[in-house]
């Protein structure tokens, strides 16, 4: 394979996440602005949603092609030298799992992978056994408990959290 390809690998496969990362960010900036300057708390139009979304994909796909390109031309560049050169397949190699790592750490420190927090438990717990909605104490009071409210708001059910186990859920 000529190195001009292997290059736009080397340089597509990270820019892929790269790209995603630059256009979350950029379109979070966008999306603060559209709420504090244009249309604030009242019900955003229908077509902002379905814009900012092709934006976006159309965003991270130019950046995309623009890593790739830059992979294209560098392998091109190399192309007079017959020997590929391993440090450059271990940097992008390394950068890719620094990056696939980062998004997962983020992830499950939100909470979003493993174990829901606890407030996530009993929303669970109370959404599944019917009721309408749930509440905790605040965290710093120190009590372990779900509260289950019914269609009134009255609190029908409360259970210490460590009787929610994730097992009982399914």
């Amino acid at each position: 394979m000529k190195k001009r390809y292997t290059y736009s690998l080397l340089f597509g496969i990270p820019g892929l996440f790269v790209a995603g990362i630059i256009a979350i960010i950029l379109f979070g900036g966008l999306a603060g602005i559209l709420w504090l300057y244009v249309f604030g708390d009242d019900p955003w139009p229908p077509y902002v949603e379905q814009l900012t979304s092709v934006l976006f994909i159309l965003v991270v796909l130019g950046i995309w092609i623009a890593f790739i390109s830059l992979g294209y031309v560098v392998g091109r560049r190399l192309e007079d030298d017959p020997v590929m050169n391993r440090t450059h397949i271990l940097i992008s190699a390394g950068v890719t799992v620094t990056l696939l790592l980062l998004m997962f750490i983020q992830q499950w420190s939100v909470g979003i992978l493993g174990t829901g927090s606890d407030s996530a438990l009993c929303s669970d717990f109370c959404v599944q056994h019917g009721y309408s909605a749930s509440g905790r104490p605040p965290e710093n009071s120190g009590d372990a408990i779900c509260s289950c409210y019914d269609d009134s708001g009255i609190e029908t059910l409360r259970i210490p959290l460590d009787h929610l186990l994730p097992d009982a859920l399914r």
